[in-house]
């Protein structure tokens, strides 16, 4: 029964006058989920889209929010229960679209092509949004770890970048300790942080979010962890008031969390989640 939902759905999305516009709506809001929707032609160009709890209709558009997983751009998983869970949980009976993707990991890519391909992944979600009954302009992109340094250096739009999505409401960076990749690489560091950015200097800084920083950005919150040895609270403070100076409505938010339990967390009832979907409402339903 699932296969032959996302086989319509998909018949839909891409022929949408094969049914009526009353048979869409009421075939999406039967759909909980639509699970490895292909953005590109590699396996790991997929993305697992949820739907909110309560019916979608063409005249409320749903908010979205678009997830990119961690993992030391190594490893990681869209479904994995600590990138989603709680997140849909809490967002989708709030009225949310929640989007968690998957893109292609080192060392079969460069983090170029891994911040490529999520750009990507956006321009494929904005083009489908009204198929979803959700509104391309209010929406949110999120990552933790890898993927929170992913969006931020994507959100400061990198010239070297092939092809740019349409602007988003705000970016939520979780727990990122790689706002200043030219410092890491030039002090002791992590040996996994030779493996992601190499040993050229010219690289460092095409890829160090801080360096490729110029202009004003999306609204931006920089959450980090005061409990971790590393420190990435500096570095996040750094970028927060970078972008500050630059006209960016940036916030810090520092919390005496692990960085698993930043990602965790985040969509249970606690003052974590209340602070972060406080920027969220804020930011993504002011008028433009």
């Amino acid at each position: 029964m699932k296969k032959l939902l996302l086989s319509i759905f998909i018949l839909l999305c891409f022929n949408p006058s094969a049914y009526s516009n009353d048979f869409a709506t009421h075939l999406l809001n039967k759909t909980k989920a639509l699970k490895n929707i292909a953005y590109g032609s590699h396996p790991q160009q997929a993305m697992d889209v949820y739907f909110p709890t309560q019916p979608l209709t063409d005249k409320t558009p749903a908010p979205l929010i678009v997830m990119v997983h961690g993992g030391a751009w190594t490893i990681g998983d869209k479904n994995k229960a600590a990138v989603v869970k709680n997140k849909v949980d809490y967002w989708s009976k709030q009225g949310w679209v929640f989007i968690s993707i998957n893109y292609r990991l080192v060392p079969d890519a460069t983090l170029q092509q891994q911040t490529q391909d999520i750009a990507e992944a956006l321009i494929y979600i904005q083009n489908q949004a009204p198929n979803w009954h959700a509104d391309s302009k209010r929406l949110v992109l999120m990552g933790h770890s890898a993927g929170a340094h992913l969006v931020s250096l994507l959100a400061t739009r990198p010239l070297w970048l092939t092809s740019q999505p349409q602007p988003w409401r705000a970016t939520v960076a979780l727990d990122s300790a790689a706002y200043h990749v030219e410092k890491i690489m030039q002090n002791r560091h992590s040996r996994f942080y030779d493996q992601a950015f190499g040993d050229q200097p010219s690289n460092w800084k095409a890829l160090s979010p801080i360096s490729q920083l110029h202009q004003a950005l999306p609204a931006f919150l920089a959450v980090c962890s005061t409990t971790r040895p590393d420190q990435p609270c500096t570095q996040a403070q750094q970028f927060i008031q970078h972008a500050q100076k630059l006209g960016t409505k940036a916030q810090l938010l520092p919390l005496p969390l692990s960085h698993l339990e930043i990602n965790k967390s985040l969509g249970k009832n606690n003052p974590y989640t209340q602070a972060v979907d406080q920027f969220i409402q804020t930011h993504s339903f002011m008028i433009e």
